[in-house]
């Protein structure tokens, strides 16, 4: 029975779209908002990404100048203006623009898919339980 009131009905979810299939083995697509040059050293493409933007027209993995509205296809770490084209750079862009970038490797991308993880993401919960006591016999040896 398809309930028409709730949304996802009679599609199998309901609030979110599931992820496309195989999201995270397709390169992210960005469109580029405003004209970028790369940065000033060759280097810093294989650093981790700056903590700090102080040109908003540099982007640090750039290999070229692009200009706004251009296209692209990238496995490194977009610049944080640069609009998702699909649900990968979606993803991407929302995990580099909400983490600490000192924590990141240079890509996201590893072997053939993307992996989002800053060392902190997925950690597992450390309880730590009180010693247990047991009872003393102070009486006397006999």
């Amino acid at each position: 029975m398809i309930d028409a009131g709730r949304a996802g009905a009679g599609k199998g979810w309901s609030f979110h779209k599931p992820p496309p299939l195989n999201w995270e083995r397709e390169t992210p697509k960005y469109r580029v908002t405003r004209d970028m040059r790369p940065a000033e050293r060759a280097r810093y493409r294989f650093e981790p990404p700056f903590g700090t933007i102080l040109d908003s027209g540099v982007w640090q993995y750039g290999t070229r100048a692009y200009k706004a509205g251009e296209i692209i296809e990238t496995t490194a770490w977009p610049h944080p203006s640069f609009m998702p084209l699909t649900y990968g750079a979606e993803r991407v862009l929302e995990f580099f623009n909400t983490r600490m970038k000192s924590r990141l490797t240079t890509s996201p991308w590893f072997g053939d898919s993307l992996r989002l993880d800053d060392g902190l993401t997925g950690a597992p919960i450390v309880s730590a339980a009180p010693p247990q006591l047991k009872q003393m016999d102070l009486r006397p040896a006999s």
